[in-house]
């Protein structure tokens, strides 16, 4: 996506806008947010190399300049993400980066990060989906989790350790505007899939440190500080909180239920794997016939595939190391 209308960010409320990085060539797929407050501005998730030229882009066509971007902050290091945090930060010589303090090595020294991509995808794979991912000097990363924050013009933004989905992830609070930016904490919830009756939330339970009890625990966290709006990296803002926390809690609940079940029936491995990809599309037809009437069609799996996939698998380690 290179057109100009791509480049134009979506006023999420004042002050807050969302630009569409067009991930894996999708739309409305994952979600990268600036704040500007007083003239300056933290920019919120990177996603990969291949977003950046839009990212500040958009910043530029929304009348500001990069050199007023002060902070990029990332909920977390997963490279979708987090992958273009180094080529953003080599564009942004005053700006600094925060991010967790399990995070901050990967994103000063990638070499795990991008040996463990090129393990599953091969050299060439990896380049074009993330292109080259580069370390960020040590002296531009800050840590910062449990109640730490920075200041933009008369904002806090507040990092809280948001665990469940990954241990080395924060959300990001504004108390100003109510809004939290959630990562990939409190679940994945695409435009397309919301409906009168509600919207398709699930929670995100990739590989491999999916824990359900500190993900409950941070749903819990994130609702009780009543926000007006949390802001999903997978994607855009919702407001109809109460109602997310209820599927999240069920999501969780079934997920757990049935890679228990399935485990205890002898399945290891690639068996597990299957299994609990084919109850996570059962669950996922559910859903879709309560909210619609109609379960999902071929062309929308394909859309959810990824994240269905990701999900079986992190249930399956979950379960395997549960058990060991």
């Amino acid at each position: 996506m290179n057109t100009s209308e791509d480049h134009i960010p979506e006023k999420v409320t004042e002050n807050i806008y969302l630009k569409d990085t067009f991930y894996l060539g999708r739309e409305k797929f994952a979600a990268s947010y600036f704040v500007e407050d007083s003239g300056e501005i933290a920019v919120v998730e990177t996603n990969t190399n291949h977003a950046i030229p839009g990212i500040l882009q958009t910043i530029l066509n929304s009348g500001f300049e990069l050199s007023q971007i002060k902070y990029v902050i990332l909920t977390h290091i997963h490279l979708d993400h987090a992958g273009g945090a180094g080529l953003i930060m080599s564009k942004l010589p005053d700006a600094k980066l925060i991010v967790h303090p399990r995070g901050a090595r990967h994103m000063i020294s990638p070499e795990k990060l991008i040996e463990s991509v090129k393990s599953v995808y091969g050299e060439e794979e990896y380049k074009n989906l993330y292109g080259d991912i580069i370390g960020i000097p040590e002296e531009k990363v800050i840590s910062l989790t449990g109640g730490q924050s920075v200041s933009i013009g008369r904002r806090k933004l507040t990092m809280l350790e948001a665990p469940g989905h990954a241990k080395h992830h924060n959300i990001v609070y504004d108390e100003l505007s109510g809004s939290v930016f959630s990562g990939d904490a409190f679940g994945i919830g695409y435009p397309r899939f919301r409906y009168e009756k509600g919207d398709l939330i699930f929670p995100s339970t990739s590989p491999v440190q999916f824990d359900p009890e500190s993900a409950v625990q941070t749903y819990k966290m994130i609702t009780d500080l009543a926000p007006e709006r949390i802001l999903l990296t997978h994607f855009g803002s919702v407001e109809n909180i109460g109602e997310i926390h209820t599927q999240l809690l069920d999501w969780i609940e079934y997920t757990t239920e049935y890679s228990s079940k399935r485990f205890l029936e002898g399945n290891r491995m690639e068996d597990l794997n299957e299994k609990l990809s084919e109850d996570l599309w059962g669950k996922f037809d559910k859903r879709s016939v309560e909210l619609r009437g109609k379960p999902l069609s071929v062309e929308e799996k394909d859309f959810l595939f990824l994240d269905a996939d990701l999900n079986g698998k992190g249930a399956a380690i979950y379960i395997t190391r549960k058990n060991l």
